[in-house]
Parts: C-alpha cells; structure tokens; sequence
C-alpha cells in the first residue's frame, strides 16, 4: 500500500493499532437469550500472540467456536502494527471452507459454495482493508476514548466490501474469572439496523465478550473440549 494513501487514510478516521491489543488465551461461553432470560449453548477458545517470522512482527490470532454440533475455527495472520489481515483461514467440523491471502491491491484464494463446489475468490482493492470476521480483537486496537466515532474498511467472506462503524457508548465494570474489569462499551453495526455491543477492557486492551439481540458472549467456562491454538494449526504464511 502506498504511504501516501495509508497516510491519507489515517488522517480521515483513527485506524486500528495492533501495538495497543494485549495477549490472550480465553474461554468464552456463548449464550441465547430469550424473553430475558440467558441459556448457554457453547464455548468460544480465543488466543492471541505475538510472533516473528521471516523478519516480520506478526499477530496471530484463534477463534474457536463449538455448541452442539457446530464446530468452527477461524484462524488470522495479522501484520503486528496495523492489524491489516496477511492470511485468513475458517474451517467448519475440521475441513477448510474459506482460505484468503491479502496483499496490498488485492485478496486472492477459494471457497466452498453452498452446493459444496470451490469458487475461486479474487478481489481488487483500491484501500487498505481489514478482516471482517475479527471483531472485537480489532476493536480492542482502536485508540477508544469516550464518545469516540471510528469507521474501518473490511471485507468478509460472504458479505464482500464494507465498513465497520464503532461508538464509544461509554464504560462499565465487567464480571470476569479473574475479577471485576472496567470496559469500553463499544456499539458497532455495518447498518443502522444491526448494532452488536462489544466490551473491551481498558487497561489492557483486550476483548470481554458482547452483547446482541438474541445473544451474548462473556468470559469464563469450561474449554477442554477445545484444542489449544497449536494442535492441528497450519503454518502460517509470511506477506
């Protein structure tokens, strides 16, 4: 990506900054929610590190889901500073349904269509652009402040182009295993229609889960089921 344009860029709204996102190897438990009432139906292992390779500072991050049948884990390769994807990967019950490569004018790879096919994905970019399935990890690297406004560029595998905007709506003390955190409160939505609340931990900026209509995902549960972010990982792939 030319410097002209990132710096362009970064002048029209605060980007992302994987320097502010800490490490982290978490248990989430997903929840439905109903008539005010929460039910937990599955577990989320999410890990977050920090590696070198071929010369590169590198971010790294797992997110595993299960309930009941439903298995899914994406995996994401991160340059360090600017969070912008280098490598994507989502496998469903241990099968690869989604591998992307991003590079500066594009994002090249393959997917597995409804009817079990393989398309080819090619996609020109005219802008830096950011994973669309990260969510709160990318969230956490924004330099949140109270009543902050940002936008980020992404694209996601099923969704294609768009834009992630982010609110600060304020703060709160969260629950967590280890004790009581203070949070942003974040309410973010690609529409005015769907808003999804994301907790990010203050000090040491990292995700606490969210909030949605019909759904919640909070810290804290039982993931031994769920293996390690080493066990059966690809390697990742330098820019």
């Amino acid at each position: 990506m030319s410097p002209i344009l990132l710096l362009a860029l970064a002048a029209a709204t605060p980007l992302p900054d994987g320097e502010r996102v800490a490490e982290q190897d978490a248990c989430f438990t997903i929840s439905m929610v109903r008539d005010g009432k929460s039910s937990d139906m599955g577990q989320v292992r999410q890990t977050v590190r920090r590696v070198h390779v071929d010369g590169k500072d590198q971010l790294h991050v797992l997110i595993h889901q299960q309930a009941g049948s439903f298995d899914m884990r994406d995996t994401f390769v991160l340059d360090a500073k600017t969070l912008r994807p280098i490598h994507f990967e989502n496998q469903r019950r241990g099968e690869t349904h989604v591998e992307l490569d991003y590079r500066d004018d594009a994002i090249e790879g393959s997917k597995v269509e409804k009817d079990g096919s393989k398309s080819v994905v090619r996609v020109p970019l005219t802008q830096p652009v950011w994973e669309g399935n990260l969510f709160g990890v990318m969230f956490a690297g924004l330099p949140l402040q109270p009543k902050g406004v940002y936008r980020v560029p992404f694209y996601q595998y099923d969704k294609g182009l768009g834009e992630f905007s982010v609110r600060v709506k304020g703060s709160e003390s969260v629950a967590t295993p280890e004790g009581p955190v203070d949070a942003w409160v974040l309410e973010v939505g690609t529409d005015d229609l769907r808003r999804v609340e994301y907790l990010i931990a203050r000090d040491n900026a990292r995700e606490l889960g969210y909030r949605s209509e019909g759904f919640a995902q909070k810290l804290g549960g039982d993931c031994s089921k769920i293996p390690p972010a080493e066990t059966g990982a690809k390697p990742a792939k330098a820019e």
